[in-house]
């Protein structure tokens, strides 16, 4: 696909309570109403779906990616209370972000983000939920032992690159793993371990479970993820788990936008890059 680089959108920084969000806005007024609220896995930040956030501006959609606190940008949080932390906290920043942005979202989450989008979309009313290689409801079961403890956890390089990333070159990667920060082990140990139960009977929106041929990670299987809420099921070929950071990015992008079109019909239509006048 071509590079967006060449057609113009707008980018706002946000500080919401702390919170960083990074905004992406069409240029003019595509009729597209409902703004995209991504949301990153563990470890990562807002920026991880910075290729997908000027896509979608450009095709119409405004868009805000956020970084949960203590992650790049976001408020910090002591080490005592980020080692005991709870998932219901990250919850509460999607909630608040929500609420700052004054109108129901589309929420996309990655891996972790994927099961605090789900949570969200159980207090709130999004026009859809999209599931990237995410983790599921705790339903269907746990995922693996609990990790250690006493440290927050960030995955050696090696570590890294195997279980994220099916076809990314060395500086790609570098340059990546140098914006990752260490994530809560109480956080990763309660989604990992089955403790984050959905009721799919709140979530009455589209949804949507994206899933990476080449996923190495212990996330549910985005099929079994489908099954659990009756949805749509959608498997990007040739991607890794961080399929947003790889050369199959804005194919998989292109695949979202459509779903987008097809589940939410009221929409305007947005079948072609908005351009300036002139």
């Amino acid at each position: 696909m071509e590079s967006m680089e060449s057609v113009p959108y707008h980018r706002r920084e946000h500080l919401v309570d702390g919170l960083f969000v990074m905004e992406s806005a069409p240029v003019l007024e595509s009729g597209l109403e409902s703004p995209l609220l991504l949301v990153h896995g563990a470890c990562h930040g807002w920026w991880a779906f910075e290729r997908w956030m000027g896509f979608f501006a450009v095709f119409g959609w405004r868009v805000y990616s956020m970084s949960l606190r203590n992650h790049p940008g976001s408020r910090a949080v002591p080490k005592e209370a980020y080692l005991s932390m709870k998932a219901a906290e990250y919850v509460e920043d999607i909630l608040r972000v929500q609420e700052w942005i004054q109108r129901p979202v589309v929420l996309l989450g990655h891996s972790m983000g994927g099961i605090l989008v789900q949570k969200a979309a159980e207090r709130s009313t999004p026009r859809a939920v999209i599931l990237v290689a995410s983790v599921g409801p705790g339903q269907l079961g746990a995922m693996r032992e609990p990790l250690p403890a006493e440290e927050p956890i960030l995955f050696s390089p090696e570590e890294a690159r195997r279980l994220w990333f099916y076809r990314i070159d060395d500086q790609q990667f570098q340059a990546i793993y140098e914006k990752l920060v260490p994530e809560s082990p109480s956080v990763m140990n309660e989604y990992s371990g089955g403790q984050l139960c959905v009721d799919r009977s709140r979530i009455q929106c589209p949804v949507l479970a994206v899933g990476a041929q080449y996923d190495r990670t212990v996330v549910h299987p985005y099929d079994q993820i489908a099954r659990f809420y009756g949805c749509e099921a959608l498997e990007v070929p040739e991607a890794g788990h961080d399929l947003m950071l790889e050369p199959v990015s804005l194919k998989a992008a292109v695949a979202i936008h459509r779903w987008l079109l097809s589940a939410l019909p009221d929409e305007g239509p947005a079948a072609t890059p908005v351009q300036k006048n002139g």
